[in-house]
């Protein structure tokens, strides 16, 4: 399924400032809510813009820091992935960018890093149950003034994707909510396909 899909999604965000602000998008409307009501979101955000009542709290200064800033955002984050640097340094410098995205945390920055660059992974709530986690350890803020905080906290975050796999947190998130919601999906594989689905407003397929 990532080696799909994931991969897919994550040529599709690196091919134009617009097709990142897509993925960014789907990854803040997914907060707090259902996978399978993801692709109806999108639809109702690009038709009505401002005026979707899918924009809520902090989507809506998520949806207003993306289209001011999403060549910016695109710009910065294609100099990480064409860099030199190796793929830590990558994942931090690419977690610092989506960290600034308003209403973004480590675990949905975590995930575009995911969709866009094959790095990290989002630890949701579900995963936290998954893999027994302690949930506080994954708390950040980006008002903690100390710079040596604020990295040594996504550090951490991005050492326990690791230590999990990117790629196993992809594949097992998926099966994990085809079983939990079989009334939505039909097994892991559609879950999974609904990433570059939604991303790309396509229909949904099996």
């Amino acid at each position: 399924m990532y080696n799909l899909h994931a991969t897919e999604i994550q040529s599709f965000a690196q091919k134009s400032a617009d097709n990142l602000f897509q993925v960014i998008l789907m990854v803040a409307l997914s907060i707090q809510q259902r996978w399978d009501t993801v692709g109806k979101q999108m639809e109702d955000v690009k038709a009505e813009g401002l005026d979707s009542k899918y924009l809520w709290g902090n989507k809506v200064k998520t949806y207003k820091y993306l289209l001011a800033k999403k060549y910016f955002i695109y710009a910065q984050a294609m100099a990480v992935i064409n860099s030199k640097h190796d793929n830590d340094t990558k994942a931090l410098k690419l977690m610092e960018i989506f960290l600034r995205v308003d209403g973004l945390g480590l675990a949905k920055a975590g995930f575009v890093c995911q969709l866009f660059a094959g790095l990290v992974g989002c630890i949701d709530t579900h995963n936290i149950r998954m893999y027994q986690l302690d949930s506080n350890k994954l708390k950040y803020s980006n008002n903690i003034k100390c710079v040596i905080k604020r990295r040594s906290k996504i550090n951490n975050y991005i050492k326990l994707c690791g230590f999990i796999g990117t790629e196993k947190l992809w594949n097992n998130w998926c099966n994990y909510l085809a079983l939990r919601n079989p009334k939505a999906w039909r097994d892991g594989y559609h879950v999974s396909a609904a990433h570059v689905a939604y991303a790309k407003g396509e229909a949904l397929g099996g």
